[in-house]
């Protein structure tokens, strides 16, 4: 039982005894009897007044207690919907990097025919161009993406032919900018899943296709500080 009852109940107990025992000590039930009517009700409404404001007083706490108990219970029903909600987001949100993720290692695949295929500098015949997309349909989806990394690290220090392999040609200018479109949206869903943002530094410092992003910021103007060297642009 609630303090507050057991408190009110006992409160009662003790004023209705002692209502009683001056009735009878005091008044006497027979001179109790012969009093007006009007007297009468007025000694029970001052008899019991305080004990109904006492009751309504315990269930104004009492209400509030419910109050507080359901408010608790709802918030933690919201802070349950939510977590069910961002787990749902974040394993909606794997399946679609895996998705992109492919996406990204076609753009790059065509990007990098290209530049060194047959109609780029010829490096790469369109046979061996074949065996390495075969190669990256079995799951290495970022093998085109660490290619164009290792072609820009070899030229870090020449910037025209950064400029020529990511932006000379209007097709190489599609290809760079479809790559840093896709992956700039693959970045704000992960904010969108991960407040502490450790997917997105995850994706954006620790994986071939972040880097690559980058090196397409960095030759784009859009980014200062050259992820592939370190050092600041045309601080070399």
């Amino acid at each position: 039982m609630d303090w507050r009852i057991l408190f009110g109940l006992t409160v009662t107990t003790l004023w209705m005894s002692t209502g009683i025992y001056y009735v009878t000590r005091v008044v006497g039930w027979t001179e109790f009897q012969s009093l007006p009517t009007a007297d009468i009700g007025s000694f029970f409404e001052g008899a019991f007044a305080p004990l109904a404001f006492l009751w309504l007083v315990i269930g104004h706490f009492m209400q509030q207690k419910e109050i507080t108990a359901n408010t608790r219970a709802t918030s933690m029903q919201e802070q349950s919907t939510r977590r069910l909600e961002l787990h749902s987001r974040r394993d909606s949100y794997f399946k679609l990097l895996g998705l992109v993720q492919e996406q990204l290692g076609s753009i790059a695949g065509f990007h990098y025919l290209s530049v060194f295929g047959p109609t780029g500098n010829g490096e790469v015949s369109l046979e061996e161009f074949g065996t390495l997309r075969s190669e990256a349909s079995t799951g290495d989806h970022s093998l085109f993406i660490r290619r164009m990394i290792g072609a820009a690290a070899s030229n870090s220090d020449d910037d025209e032919f950064l400029k020529d392999m990511l932006y000379g040609t209007q097709i190489r200018a599609r290809h760079s900018d479809n790559f840093k479109r896709t992956f700039g949206r693959l970045l704000e869903a992960a904010e969108s899943v991960d407040t502490d943002e450790m997917l997105r530094e995850a994706l954006l410092q620790g994986s071939a296709a972040g880097l690559y992003y980058r090196i397409i910021r960095h030759v784009a103007g859009e980014e200062e500080m050259n992820p592939i060297s370190g050092a600041r642009d045309g601080a070399s």
